[in-house]
């Protein structure tokens, strides 16, 4: 049995790692794009579903965010023409947000760059280390029904 400092441990590394490439990420995003992490995440999740789109509460939990999140991040990639949103034709309240085709060209401009950074950012690590990785964190995927187990 541990005092939870190595899993402490684990964890600041595992986010301080996520931290930093999401940051640098990010900043070439924009400086490349004039796009944040946060858009580029919503046309990804758009472009996945093009050109049907997605019911804004299906987006907000594809982001894991509130709606209202959504809202906030989809104005302005629909000022700049680069997201729709409709109505839905099966429901009247229902919202759908979706790729327009300028979103979709810019997005995969974006994405093949992105996959570049991403490559790099992992570039110390073999394919074994990858696989472990995966392999890792697959192992670790949170169940929300479940508490912690009395010691």
């Amino acid at each position: 049995m541990t005092d939870g400092s190595d899993t402490l441990r684990a964890w600041l590394a595992l986010l301080n790692t996520s931290n930093t490439i999401k940051k640098s990420v990010d900043a070439q995003l924009r400086a490349r794009f004039g796009v944040s992490i946060s858009r580029f995440d919503v046309m990804s999740a758009l472009q996945r579903c093009y050109p049907e789109g997605l019911r804004a509460g299906e987006l907000s939990r594809q982001l894991m965010v509130t709606e209202g999140n959504t809202t906030q991040v989809t104005a302005p990639l629909m000022r700049d023409g680069f997201v729709e949103r409709r109505v839905s034709p099966k429901d009247a309240r229902g919202v759908i947000f979706s790729l327009t085709p300028e979103g979709l060209s810019l997005f995969n401009d974006m994405a093949t760059e992105h996959k570049e950074w991403i490559r790099d950012a992992f570039a110390k690590l073999n394919a074994k280390d990858l696989a472990d990785l995966r392999a890792l964190l697959g192992q670790m995927e949170p169940d929300t029904n479940t508490k912690r187990k009395s010691e």
